[in-house]
């Protein structure tokens, strides 16, 4: 991963971007040494993750965000965490999972030598485009979970779908940790709409922040969509499911009540006593006769009382 445990940097005229790919001892250090920031912030920094908050601190603001990322691998969504101090003249992001719209926009500004558009404007500008940017890349996931559970839909009546339940089950666990991770969003990115104007002037960007706050409703309405969907997916595998399984144990139920007397029958006839017919000439074909009789007339009460 890039960066490895640097903090590394882009700055223009007005600001500087200060970023880390990692949370380890060595730069939580070289935060503490070169901006003195408060030890409770420090500390959320660090393992585990933090709930989603935002707090103003003396001289700068603290913020906590989560976001969703796709893990190729268990094909299951993650969660996410960026930490942001936010100042007049600098920003720091620190996240450790590589998030890629926030390893983009960091590599393309240092690339273009602090000439990148989200560097030419102040504080507000940058911190606008990176939230957008990480806002932005969460609404194909939700498309993704959209596709899932439409497949899942059109696999519901194949009785051969064997691996059905747990696909079921991540769709439900990637909507969890998907809620996880935005449903504080509202709230935090309101708060610092609060408290920003006390630090550096939001100017015209203030309708683009309160922009991004709808996009959190719309993406927390959506989830809401999806989980009430999943729910009800589940729901009716459940039942089909146990349509099948009493639909199985009904058809077994009457091969064995069918089976059981004809047994009997066999077996008692096989006994080394006298039985009827057992001298008599047709003797097998009349005993054959009565079971199939007996299995008939079975199989016509059972078709009568519709159970087959």
């Amino acid at each position: 991963m890039p960066g490895g445990n640097r903090l590394e940097s882009v700055k223009t005229d007005q600001l500087e971007w200060f970023h880390a790919t990692s949370n380890k001892a060595e730069v939580i250090d070289k935060l503490r040494t070169k901006f003195r920031f408060h030890p409770i912030d420090l500390r959320d920094v660090q393992p585990p993750i933090q709930r989603p908050k935002v707090v103003a601190r003396d001289g700068y603001i603290f913020m906590i965000l989560l976001y969703p990322f796709f893990d190729k691998d268990t094909h299951e969504i993650r969660i996410s965490e960026v930490d942001f101090f936010i100042s007049k003249n600098y920003l720091v992001t620190v996240n450790t999972d590589g998030l890629t719209p926030l390893r983009k926009l960091f590599q393309s500004s240092r690339a273009s030598k602090g000439r990148h558009v989200c560097l030419t404007g102040d504080i507000t500008q940058l911190l606008y485009a990176i939230l957008n940017d990480l806002l932005t890349s969460v609404f194909p996931k939700l498309v993704n979970i959209n596709a899932d559970m439409e497949s899942i839909e059109r696999r519901l009546n194949d009785p051969y779908q064997k691996h059905l339940i747990n696909d079921i089950l991540r769709i439900k666990l990637n909507v969890v940790n998907f809620r996880q991770a935005m449903q504080a969003h509202k709230a935090v990115m309101t708060r610092l709409l609060d408290i920003a104007p006390s630090f550096f002037p939001l100017n015209k960007l203030n309708a683009y922040f309160r922009e991004l706050i709808q996009h959190t409703k719309e993406i927390w309405d959506q989830l809401e969509l999806q989980r009430d969907e999943i729910e009800a997916l589940h729901e009716t595998n459940k039942s089909l499911i146990d349509f099948r399984t009493n639909d199985i144990i009904k058809t077994l139920t009457i091969f064995s009540v069918i089976v059981f007397p004809l047994t009997l029958l066999a077996a008692m006839f096989g006994m080394n006593v006298p039985v009827p017919f057992q001298d008599h000439a047709y003797g097998f074909l009349i005993i054959t006769g009565i079971m199939l009789l007996g299995s008939a007339g079975m199989m016509v009460y059972f078709k009568i009382k519709k159970w087959i």
